[in-house]
């Protein structure tokens, strides 16, 4: 069969495949699933084994009381904010004022950041939700989603 709009077609599976990507992971071809780059903007790894689903997600900066993982609706959510209060920007700024002149000398510029991550992934049938587990280490969140063994059993069925 001759195709008279290939290119078109393939876009329009590349666009299709992309929509899928956030909200499925674990419905990917196991290619994509073995290196994180391969995804493109995914900021996460997913690793699998007999036993349990890892999962690794880069946020530089990030410390576990800006992190917040809970499962909803059959979903792992994922939130992360940073965010400078009132009075740490207040200090920061007394901070500027005192030591500008011995900074500008130096050439030092004062810490400031902020951050925001989000994330909704489709959890996979076989997740154990309520033995998951999420830990921040230097940045890095990891989670374990434990799987449940799911026992094949063959059962006859009479026909009558």
């Amino acid at each position: 069969l001759w195709d008279r709009f290939p290119a078109a077609r393939a876009v329009q599976q590349m666009m299709e495949a992309m929509e899928r990507m956030p909200e499925d992971p674990f419905g990917y071809p196991p290619s994509f699933r073995d290196d994180g780059y391969r995804r493109g903007r995914t900021p996460w790894e997913i690793r699998e084994s007999e036993e349990e689903f890892r999962m690794r997600f880069d946020m530089p900066g990030m410390t576990k009381e800006d992190v917040k993982v809970w499962v909803e609706e059959k979903m792992l959510v994922v939130k992360a904010e940073k965010m400078t209060t009132k009075k740490k920007i207040n200090e920061q700024r007394r901070e500027e004022e005192e030591g500008q002149e011995a900074e500008a000398e130096e050439g030092k510029w004062p810490a400031k950041s902020y951050g925001r991550y989000s994330s909704r992934i489709a959890l996979p049938d076989n997740a154990q939700v309520e033995k998951i587990k999420a830990d921040v280490k230097d940045g890095v969140l990891y989670i374990t989603i434990p799987k449940t063994r799911i026992a094949s059993r063959i059962f006859g069925i009479k026909v009558q």
